[in-house]
């Protein structure tokens, strides 16, 4: 299992744990303390990284997601996975780290990466309350486009809250391995 944590000591997958909804998608969890194992997939198919809102944070997660990509031997959709992985964590910092804590809250996310049968699924778990919504681009714009973005790369993407309040936006990126 691949893990890093922007938090250095104090992160770790017990923190991950108790953020990560009931449900992501279809895979229905039981409140395990291993994600991984939760998805049914072994430790080698499962990495995670803290987020944080910190200047810098976007290189630090494509760094992580190509690692991830490269130890997993993704021949064909690593650029991909790159691009969604980056898209849904530039979401939660934006919306959950740095808004809250412009509030005086501090938010906490999580990237996910599991490796399933000729895919990747990428999830991203926060604990902001906004919802996330498809809008249709906006040229005048320069934000708001990350989701359509995410819906053009994957095959399916959604999101789900859990019980605690803790949301999950999560994509499936087709890969060779």
């Amino acid at each position: 299992m691949i893990t890093d944590s922007d938090e250095g000591e104090g992160g770790n997958l017990a923190d991950l744990a108790g953020m990560i909804p009931l449900e992501i998608g279809n895979l229905a969890l039981s409140n395990p303390p291993d994600w991984g194992l939760a998805l049914g997939v072994s430790a080698a198919g499962f990495a995670a990284k803290s987020l944080s809102a910190e200047e810098g944070s976007g290189l630090r997660v494509r760094a992580f997601t190509w690692m991830v990509m490269d130890q997993w031997g993704v021949t064909a959709g690593a650029e991909t996975a790159v691009a969604v992985a980056w898209e849904l964590a530039a979401n939660a910092i934006r919306h959950t780290l740095r808004e809250g804590a412009e509030g005086g809250a501090h938010g906490r996310a999580w990237l996910g990466l599991v490796r399933r049968d000729e895919a990747v699924v990428c999830a991203v778990t926060d604990d902001g309350p906004a919802s996330p919504l498809l809008r249709a681009a906006d040229p005048t714009k320069s934000h708001g486009r990350g989701l359509q973005l995410v819906n053009r790369l994957s095959s399916h993407w959604g999101w789900s809250r859990s019980p605690s309040g803790t949301k999950t936006v999560w994509a499936r990126v087709p890969t060779v391995w």
